[in-house]
């Protein structure tokens, strides 16, 4: 709609402004509101994004199909305390967060809120690695006294947590290794022990099913763990809330591409208890 607006000694009359406004007001009204999802990085920011996109226009697909007419923005941080630290605070929406990430959020926020859990191959774990190169003399984590270990992020469920917890168990601390270090995203331990840098590293069952035979990398220990969470912020729209989880746990076809795995299950915080033991039991590794 086109005003025309009279000037009056070079001021436009009251009427005129009111309308102006009323007609802004209706135009901000009738634009999408944002909903700003977050994940971590486990490959390339840029890989991630170009993978998530199909995703993304299904999660506004299935908003509109719910009468929640939301556009979805996708930040991708670098570390996973900084996804933590933008659920925790409210900065974002709703996230993918890594398991150990969903304990440590829900220490610091009781009220952010479990949507579901990613379904990998129906169930809700999946399972940690740790990984040699395919020629190494490590036959059992016994045999890591004295090496070089590689883990993820700091707060990675399988890339550190679960995967210091089995090394305790096997009597293995940190002052036993010739050194560890942390590398951040699961590709990058992979491929430090597949270059020689590090002697052994932890990941996750997918990212090493990715590069084993390529990069030469043999397993050396298994261990399960529940699936990523996805959560929405303390204090978002319950409608909008019920939503989100009705479309992800009816989402299906390639939009689950990006994840790699084959859909969402209904969660409860109990999914995660065995989780919040193994982290305590990682204590034990020291460092």
């Amino acid at each position: 709609m086109m005003v025309n607006c009279r000037h009056i000694a070079g001021r436009r009359p009251l009427w005129c402004l009111l309308l102006l406004a009323l007609l802004a007001g209706r135009a901000l009204a009738d634009e999408p509101k944002v909903l700003i999802f977050s994940s971590y990085a486990t490959e390339r920011p840029s890989e991630e994004i170009r993978k998530m996109e199909p995703f993304r226009k299904a999660i506004e697909q299935g908003l509109r199909e719910r009468g929640q007419d939301l556009r979805v923005e996708v930040r991708i941080f670098p570390t996973y305390e900084e996804g933590v630290h933008a659920i925790v605070r409210g900065e974002v929406d709703f996230s993918r967060l890594g398991p150990a990430s969903y304990v440590i959020a829900k220490q610091r926020n009781p009220d952010v809120n479990l949507l579901a859990v990613e379904a990998h191959d129906g169930k809700k774990d999946f399972s940690g690695l740790i990984v040699v190169a395919k020629d190494s003399s490590i036959q059992s984590l016994a045999d890591l006294r004295g090496k070089r270990f590689a883990f993820g992020d700091p707060t990675s469920t399988t890339g550190r947590y679960l995967a210091q917890a089995e090394l305790a168990k096997a009597g293995i601390t940190a002052k036993d290794l010739a050194s560890y270090e942390y590398l951040g995203r699961h590709d990058k331990v992979v491929f430090a022990v597949a270059s020689g840098t590090h002697d052994a590293g932890a990941s996750n069952e997918g990212t090493v099913q990715k590069y084993a035979a390529e990069r030469g990398l043999r397993e050396l220990a298994r261990f399960p763990s529940p699936t990523q969470a996805w959560v929405a912020r303390s204090g978002l729209d319950t409608n909008v809330a019920a939503a989100l989880r009705s479309t992800l746990l009816s989402m299906t076809g390639p939009a689950l591409d990006y994840l790699d795995r084959n859909g969402f299950l209904p969660a409860d915080d109990s999914n995660y208890d065995e989780l919040r033991k193994g982290i305590e039991a990682a204590r034990g590794f020291g460092g």
